[in-house]
Order: C-alpha cells, then sequence, then structure tokens
C-alpha cells in the first residue's frame, strides 16, 4: 500500500513537471482528445497522495525523511556546483550575446577600446555637423559628449568592461561569457554565506533561490553589470565574516571591484568594512581594518580619476550629476515599486526573510551573517531610494548587490522553521516551500520569455547591423537612436541620433548630409514610428515618406533611405538568426562623397 502511495505520488508530480515544462500535453485516441495544461492540478494530487503516506505509515516515514536529510546534507556542496553550472549555462544557452540598445552596446563595445587602447582617452567625433547638438547628434547610446569639445566618452563605469576586454583572448564571444561566469560564482557564494548562517541545507537552499530567481535569471543573460555587482558585494560580505588579514585583504579586494563595476554605492562599501572593523581588537583590528581599506581607496581614487577625465569633475557619473540622479521626491515612488517587484518575482514567500527577526526562529543560527545580510541589503535600498523611479519591474536588478544576501535570510528562514515545527513535518515543510517557490520563480522566468525569445529578439541588432555592413556605400549615415550603438558595431557605419536633432534643423537634416557628400538613411525598430513622425514633424498615423530598403518582419525592424532621389528597387527581406552568435564589430566606415 505505500508502495502504491509513493508511486502515484511521483507519478503525478512527474505529470505535473511534463505539464509545467511543456506548457500543455495533448493526444488523441479513438477521435478523442485529452488534454493535460494547468500543471497545478496533478501536483495537489501528488501531494495529497504524498500526505496520505506520511501519515498512515508514520514511522516509515520518519526514516525517510531522516535518511533524505542526511543524504541532502553530504550532498550539499556538490548541489551548490551543480546550481552554479547550471546558472552559467543557462546565461550561455538563452544569453543575448548581442552588442544593442544601450547597456549592452555599451559595456561591450568599451571593451573593445580599452583593449585597443583608445581608451581611457576621449575619442575624437569625426564630423563637423552644422548644428548646434552635433556632439550629442554622434554619441550613440552609451557614450555622451566629452568634457572637451568633439570628444565622446563612456556612460558606464569601467569595471565590467576591463574584465571583457580580458576576456577577448577567447575571441568575439569572450565578453558574453563573462556575466555568466560571475552568475555561477553569485550562486557559489550564496550557498557559502547561507551554510556559514545556518548549516549546509541553509546553503543549499540559498544557493536554489538564487538560482532560480526572475532577476537573476534575467540579468545573466545581459552582457551588463548587474550579475557581477551581485557576485563581488556577496563576496566581499563573507570574506569579511573571516577573521584574518588574508580574509580583511580580500573584502578590500572585491569591494574596490565592486566599486570599479559601480561606482554608486558608497554606502554599501561601509558595511563589509564595518564587519572587518568590528571583527577584531586592538592592533589587529587596525591592521585588518587598513588592509580592507587601502584597495577601497585605491579604486575609489581611480574612478575620481576617470570621473574627471570624462565628465569634468570627480564626483560626476556618465548619468549626470547627484543632483541629477537624486531627488526626495523619488523616494515615496521607489519604495512603492520595488518591495511590489520583489513580492511578485519571488512570491510571497520573500517574506521567509524576516523570519530570523523572530528569536523563537534563531536556534542554531550564526547571528553575524544573519546580522551582515540586513545591513547589506539596507544599503542597498537606501542607494537607491531616491534614484530616479522606472517604470518596469526589471529594475530590480538595482538590488542585485543585496539579492544574494535575502536569498540567505529567505533559506535561513526555511530551515529554521523546518527545525521548529515538530519531527519529520518540519523537514517536510521546509522541503515544499522550497518546492513553492521554486515553482513561482521559475514560472513567473518562463512568462516573461527568458528561456529562448529574449536572446531570439535581441538578435535584430546584428541581422539589421549585417545588412547594413553589406549592403549601404561607404558614405553612409544612418539616422537612428535604438539602433545606434549597433549600427557601428555590426553595420560598421557612422549612427546619427535622429532624436537629439535640434528643432529648426529637423525638416532639412537629411538634405544638410547629403550636400555635404554623406548619404542618410534610417534604421528603426517599429516602436520608435511615433517618435520619428514627431520629431519629423510628420502626420500621425501614416507612412513614413522615406523608401524602405530592408525589413525584418519578424522583430519589426526597417531601413529607410531618406535620401531626395533613392534609386528604385524593392525592399529586401531580412532573415532573423541568419547571422553567427558571436559577430567581432566591423571597421568603422566613413567616406564623404563629393
Amino acid at each position: 500500500m505505500r508502495k502504491l502511495l509513493l508511486v502515484g505520488s511521483a507519478l503525478a508530480f512527474g505529470w505535473a513537471a511534463a505539464v509545467y515544462a511543456s506548457g500543455g500535453i495533448a493526444w488523441q485516441i479513438a477521435g478523442v482528445w485529452f488534454r493535460s495544461r494547468d500543471p497545478l492540478r496533478p501536483l495537489i494530487v501528488g501531494l495529497a497522495l504524498f500526505i496520505v503516506q506520511a501519515i498512515i505509515f508514520r514511522q516509515a516515514f520518519a526514516r525517510d525523511v531522516n535518511r533524505a536529510t542526511a543524504a541532502a546534507r553530504s550532498f550539499a556542496s556538490a548541489g551548490a556546483v551543480v546550481a552554479a553550472v547550471t546558472l552559467a549555462l543557462v546565461g550561455v544557452r538563452f544569453g543575448t550575446f548581442t552588442a544593442g540598445s544601450a547597456d549592452s552596446y555599451g559595456y561591450v563595445s568599451q571593451a573593445y577600446r580599452w583593449a585597443s587602447g583608445e581608451l581611457p582617452r576621449a575619442s575624437p567625433l569625426p564630423l563637423s555637423l552644422p548644428w548646434p547638438s552635433a556632439d550629442f547628434l554622434q554619441s550613440p547610446l552609451g557614450y555622451r559628449p566629452g568634457p572637451h569639445p568633439h570628444t565622446m566618452v563612456p556612460t558606464y563605469a569601467p569595471g565590467l568592461s576591463l574584465v571583457m576586454a580580458a576576456a577577448l583572448v577567447l575571441g568575439a564571444c569572450g565578453p558574453f561569457l563573462v556575466v555568466p561566469a560571475f552568475g555561477a560564482l553569485f550562486v557559489w557564494l550564496t550557498f557559502v554565506w547561507g551554510r556559514r548562517a545556518a548549516g549546509p541545507l541553509a546553503g543549499a537552499i540559498a544557493a536554489a533561490f538564487i538560482l532560480t530567481s526572475p532577476i537573476v535569471i534575467f540579468q545573466v543573460l545581459w552582457p551588463m553589470s548587474d550579475i557581477p555587482a551581485g557576485a563581488l558585494w556577496t563576496g566581499a560580505a563573507i570574506a569579511a565574516l573571516n577573521a584574518t588579514r588574508i580574509s580583511a585583504l580580500g573584502t578590500g579586494l572585491l569591494a574596490a571591484a565592486g566599486l570599479l563595476v559601480r561606482p554608486n554605492l558608497p554606502l554599501v562599501v561601509l558595511v563589509p568594512i564595518a564587519q572587518v572593523a568590528l571583527g577584531g581588537a586592538g592592533r589587529e583590528r587596525w591592521i585588518r581594518t587598513a588592509l580592507a581599506v587601502a584597495p577601497v581607496a585605491l579604486g575609489a581614487l581611480f574612478v575620481a580619476v576617470l570621473n574627471a577625465m570624462w565628465y569634468g569633475a570627480p564626483w560626476n557619473t556618465g548619468y549626470g550629476g547627484a543632483g541629477e540622479l537624486y531627488s526626495l521626491g523619488n523616494v515615496w515612488p521607489n519604495l512603492v515599486r520595488y518591495p511590489v517587484w520583489l513580492w511578485q518575482s519571488q512570491s510571497g514567500w520573500v517574506l521567509l526573510a524576516l523570519v530570523p527577526l523572530l528569536p523563537w526562529f534563531r536556534t542554531r543560527v550564526e547571528p553575524a551573517p544573519v546580522r551582515l545580510a540586513y545591513l547589506l541589503i539596507g544599503a542597498t535600498a537606501l542607494s537607491y531610494v531616491a534614484y530616479a523611479p522606472f517604470d518596469d519591474w526589471s529594475y530590480l536588478r538595482f538590488m542585485m548587490p543585496a539579492m544574494g544576501a535575502i536569498a540567505v535570510l529567505m533559506a535561513v528562514g526555511t530551515v529554521a522553521i523546518g527545525r521548529r515545527l515538530p519531527g519529520q513535518w518540519g523537514r517536510a515543510v521546509a522541503v515544499a516551500i522550497v518546492f513553492f517557490v521554486m515553482v513561482h520563480t521559475t514560472s513567473f522566468s518562463r512568462g516573461r520569455g527568458m528561456f529562448g525569445a529574449l536572446r531570439a529578439g535581441e538578435r535584430r541588432y546584428v541581422d539589421a547591423g549585417a545588412f547594413i555592413a553589406r549592403s549601404l556605400p561607404d558614405n553612409a549615415l544612418v539616422l537612428s537612436m535604438q539602433h545606434s550603438g549597433s549600427v557601428r558595431f555590426y553595420g560598421g557605419r557612422l549612427s546619427i541620433r535622429y532624436d537629439l536633432l535640434d528643432g529648426e534643423f529637423v525638416q532639412n537634416g537629411p538634405a544638410e548630409l547629403e550636400r555635404a557628400g554623406y548619404h542618410p538613411y534610417l534604421a528603426i525598430d517599429d516602436w520608435e514610428a511615433p517618435y520619428v513622425r514627431k520629431q519629423f514633424q510628420l502626420p500621425a498615423d501614416t507612412p513614413l515618406p522615406w523608401r524602405l530598403i530592408a525589413r525584418l518582419e519578424s522583430y519589426g525592424v526597417s531601413v529607410f533611405d531618406m535620401a531626395a532621389n533613392p534609386k528604385p528597387a524593392p525592399p529586401v527581406a531580412l532573415e532573423s538568426g541568419s547571422t553567427p552568435l558571436c559577430v567581432p564589430p566591423q571597421p568603422l566606415l566613413l567616406r564623404r562623397h563629393e
């Protein structure tokens, strides 16, 4: 009877997993269709059968739970390694591998500039255009005009791009492998922190939570700084918990690297440094504190010098000055949005992170790692609470330095509940909590196209750029905004920001470019068309007046010839995904025709 119940439970769980993984199962027998689209029903059946056998065969169930717990504890480290490798593989399999839009192009192109020796000097702008905004027009997304006229500098901090530059030894794919590698490190370090807080099972659960966190999965797909920031600050916190000089130096090095990746987190720096300072006594305390502070001071000095070179003052950033980015008026919108995004993506089980605050649940929990986790979350939240607000859940990524701490506290809360409930039931409840959290987070990620659709959509930058590289003349100037970086990277042609054209020069802009010996084109996504009409003072909801020369229908990208007398020819239908995965940047062609 017990075996029958266990087999039935396993089959129901397997069926639920198959339905969930496939999105629904349907087959036809004798003309009758049988369908299963909701994994919740077989899941409930499996849980019911499992609970029935646990009640009827209580002693056997207790033995099984004890054996399973011992096995899980023994293999916790191996499980964390598997989780770490899994996140890296997710990043490689489903990552965008594309230098498109602002962030991706900004970081990857900056890596090539560091590798070539072009940076840290400001890049000269090649054109002298007869418009007041000429320097802005020639600065694609991810860049901005430099402190001197007719120059351009990166918008983003140098930390990630420097690592990407080193990764170019692996070829064109190297920069895109950096974030998946940091993702694996992030999972492992979260496991170490959880193990330090409440034992190997807590570490394994923390690794599972960070592995399936939607914002972690989402960001491991992009060549951006969020995952590296999460890994570095998690590593700095763990190193700060060890009372040795080597670990103090490691804290400082990791914190310095974190500052190079995200310089706007001085409050976060204080958390691991304070832990080091409070972890010793007498002369030893001062030595460890000095070892931790020295690398941070050097990193901060490097950032300050670079800011002065690029943005005119040590306290300025590529995004603007503090007065432009922070405001007390932003506090309330952010206080409303970030908790909602966290609840929606992680589920209501995120409240498990509050359980360690309750004295009754602190049995066999180390206070220092837990306290450090709360401090890191608080410092990260304070760093962004007055920052410019955004409307999309993906900006939860700003909290990435604290996501490891959140996963650890959720894991500690889960283990604490399991230890407090009587007998084997506590462990069963803990397993059920982990299961439900992972089901919710994975479902959230799938619903937002992270496992395939996202990469396919981002490849439009490569497809459009490849057409521009092979088809446009070498005197082409491509007006663009969203594609302003990828036109240069993959197309090898200079882009001009149509969205920054001065109002009085909009109407005659393309004609001015033709008179100067250049051939004007326009490359846009479909969603940009209303902005183009508004910018060029065209009637709303009417076709754009220029000749369409290429169209990527599946992802809504169009390339137009803006010349006064374009050559008549049917538009080219571009194929999605026809380009290699890793495409190096094309040489920038710019030749004026008389």
